[in-house]
Formats: structure tokens, C-alpha cells, sequence
């Protein structure tokens, strides 16, 4: 599975394990949206590797009907 660097563009929104390269930080997950960029990391000061977990798609929202108050 490909793994994404600090810095780069997120290719699609989804769950990432964020894996640190020093042992400061036990690895985690988080989300991240498709066009923003994967954060660096102040303390280890070299890339942080990201791996897309679980992908998300997205969802349609409905256009909500305004209804008027019943009196």
C-alpha cells in the first residue's frame, strides 16, 4: 500500500495512520480531507509517513424543506 509524506497533497479523504519516524508518538489514526496536506511533526523533525486506512465518500446532503410553524 502507498505511503504519503508530510507535506503532500491528501489524494482522498479517509482514515490515515500517521507513523512518526521517532519514538515519540505511538501510531494513530486520523482523518484527513481529500485536497488539504498531511502535517509534518515539531519533534522529530523528519517526515511523518501517512497510510490510508479506510477511504470515505462522499455523501449527498438533501436539501431540507423549510417548513412553517403549525399554529
Amino acid at each position: 500500500m502507498k505511503a504519503f509524506r508530510s507535506g503532500e497533497q491528501v489524494p482522498a479523504s479517509g482514515v490515515y495512520l500517521a507513523l512518526h519516524a521517532a519514538p515519540h508518538e505511538a501510531p494513530k489514526r486520523e482523518m484527513y480531507f481529500e485536497g488539504s496536506r498531511f502535517p509534518g511533526c515539531g519533534i522529530c523533525q523528519v517526515t511523518v509517513l501517512y497510510r490510508l486506512e479506510s477511504p470515505c465518500a462522499a455523501l449527498a446532503v438533501p436539501a431540507m424543506a423549510v417548513l412553517s410553524p403549525v399554529c
